[in-house]
C-alpha cells in the first residue's frame, strides 16, 4: 500500500465510505453466484431462463439509466446511496422468505432481479459521482485503487463464501448474507460527517431531455470518453453472452460443484486484487492511455478458457479459474483507470449524467448479451455461446487501437486534467 493510500485511510470520512463500499461489494459478490444458483439448483432453470434472469437484472440501465443520471446531478448523492442499498437489502431478503413459504418460482426471481437492478442503477451512478466530492483529483487513482482492492477481496472471498453457505444450507438462505451486507453498508453511510454541497438547481426552463442531451453530447463527442463507452459496450455484451449461461455450463456440462464454483469466481478476485496493486505503478511507468488499452487486452484473454475447458470437476475448475484470473486482472486495471479518467476530465456538475451515459450504453449491453447468450445456448449449445462471447471480447479490446489512447501517455491525473 502506498503512502498516499495510507494517508487516505486516516481520512475518517473516506475510511467510512470505503467500509460501506466493502460491505456492498461482499453483498454483490455473494449475490453474483447465489442468484443464478437459486435458479439452477433450486428451480432447475433452462439456459433461456438463465438468460432472461441476467437480462432483467441489467435491463434498468437501459430503461432508466439516463434519467437516473439527471436525478443524481440534481440531488445529494449520499442519500441516494443509502436508499438504494436499503432497498436492495429488503428485496433480497424476500428470496428465503418465499422459499420457506414454498411459493418460490422463477417469476419471483425475475421480479427481484429487476427491482434490485433499479437500485443498482442509482447506487452505481451516485457512488461514482460522489467520490470526487469527498477527495481531490490528485488522490482519485489512489482512492479508486483502494476501493477496487475491496472489490477484489470481495471477489476472492464472496463467491467461496456463497458456495460454502449453499452447500451447508440452501441457495435461497445464502441471500440472507447478501441482504445483511447491503443493510450494513447503508447504515455506515450515516456516519460520514462531511456535508455534501447542495447541487445547483437547473433553470426551470431547462427540460429533463435538455439535461440528458448535455450528458450525451459530452460522452459521444469527447474521443476518450467515446472510446471507453464503445469498448465497454461490446465487451459487456460479449461478457454476458458468456456469463448468462456460465454457471449452468459449469454445473451441468463440467460437473463442477457449488464449492468449486466459488473457488472459480475467487480466481477473478485474485486477478482484481493484483490489478488494483499494479495499476498505479503501471500508469506511472507507461502512461494512462497505454494502460487502458493493455488492460482491455488482458481481460479479453480470459474469454477462451471457458469454451476450451475439458474434463470435469476439479480439473475443469482450474481451467475456468485461470480464465477468471485474467478477467479480473484486466478488468480491475480497466475499471480504475477509466473511472479515474472520467472523474478527472468531466466537470462536477456533469458527473452524474456522464456516468449515467456510460452505464446506459455499457451496462445496457448486459441484458442484450444475456438474452443472446440464452438463445445461442438453447439453440446451438452452451459451448458455442461461450466461444461467440470470447471472440466478442477480443473485438472489443481491438477497438481501442482506433482511439487516441496509445498517444496519451500522461502519468498523473494532474497532467491529464491540464492537457
Amino acid at each position: 500500500m502506498s503512502q498516499k493510500q495510507e494517508n487516505m485511510l486516516r481520512h475518517k470520512d473516506f475510511r467510512t465510505f470505503w467500509l460501506s463500499h466493502t460491505a456492498t461489494q461482499f453483498g454483490t459478490q455473494v449475490a453474483l453466484l447465489g442468484l443464478p444458483l437459486v435458479a439452477s439448483l433450486t428451480l432447475a432453470a433452462t439456459p433461456l431462463q438463465m438468460g432472461v434472469l441476467g437480462a432483467l437484472e441489467y435491463a434498468p440501465f437501459l430503461l432508466i439509466g439516463l434519467f437516473a443520471g439527471v436525478w443524481v446531478d440534481r440531488a445529494r448523492r449520499r442519500p441516494v446511496l443509502f436508499v438504494s442499498n436499503m432497498c436492495r437489502a429488503l428485496l433480497l431478503v424476500l428470496i428465503p422468505i418465499v422459499s420457506f413459504i414454498g411459493i418460490l418460482r422463477m417469476e419471483w426471481l425475475y421480479a427481484i432481479a429487476f427491482l434490485t437492478g433499479v437500485c443498482t442503477v442509482f447506487f452505481d451512478i451516485a457512488y461514482q459521482s460522489y467520490l470526487p466530492t469527498l477527495v481531490n483529483r490528485e488522490r482519485i487513482v489512489g482512492t479508486n485503487s483502494l476501493l477496487e482492492g475491496s472489490r477484489s477481496a470481495a471477489q476472492m472471498a464472496g463467491p467461496g463464501l456463497s458456495g460454502a453457505i449453499i452447500q451447508l444450507v440452501t441457495a435461497p438462505v445464502a441471500m440472507l448474507v447478501t441482504s445483511l451486507s447491503f443493510f450494513l453498508s447503508a447504515l455506515s453511510l450515516c456516519f460520514i460527517k462531511k456535508e455534501e454541497i447542495v447541487p445547483v438547481r437547473p433553470d426551470r426552463s431547462r427540460s429533463l431531455w435538455q439535461d440528458i442531451r448535455e450528458g450525451l453530447h459530452l460522452s459521444f463527442t469527447d474521443p476518450l470518453l467515446f472510446g471507453v463507452i464503445r469498448c465497454s459496450a461490446i465487451f459487456n455484451f460479449s461478457w454476458n453472452v458468456m456469463f448468462s449461461i456460465y454457471v449452468l455450463y459449469a454445473i451441468s456440462l463440467l460437473q463442477i460443484s457449488s464449492g468449486w464454483l466459488g473457488l472459480v469466481y475467487g480466481g477473478m478476485g485474485a486477478g482484481f486484487f493484483l490489478g488494483a496493486l499494479l495499476v498505479h505503478k503501471a500508469i506511472r511507468r507507461f502512461g494512462m492511455g497505454p494502460v487502458i488499452v493493455g488492460s482491455a487486452m488482458i481481460a479479453s484473454c480470459g474469454g477462451p478458457f471457458a469454451p476450451l475447458a475439458t474434463g470435469t470437476g476439479g480439473s475443469a475448475a482450474l481451467v475456468l479459474m485461470s480464465g477468471q484470473f485474467f478477467f479480473g486482472l484486466g478488468m480491475s486495471m480497466w475499471s480504475i483507470s477509466t473511472l479515474s479518467l472520467r472523474q478527472t476530465i468531466v466537470p462536477t456538475q456533469l458527473q452524474g449524467r456522464v456516468n449515467a451515459t456510460v452505464r446506459f450504453v455499457a451496462w445496457g449491453a448486459y441484458p442484450l448479451g444475456s438474452l443472446a447468450g440464452g438463445v445461442i445456448g438453447d439453440i446451438f449449445g452452451m459451448r458455442i455461446a461461450l466461444l461467440a462471447g470470447s471472440i466478442g471480447l477480443i473485438i472489443a479490446a481491438a477497438t481501442l487501437f482506433f482511439t487516441p489512447f496509445l498517444k496519451r501517455k500522461e502519468k498523473t491525473m494532474k497532467e491529464f486534467h491540464s492537457a
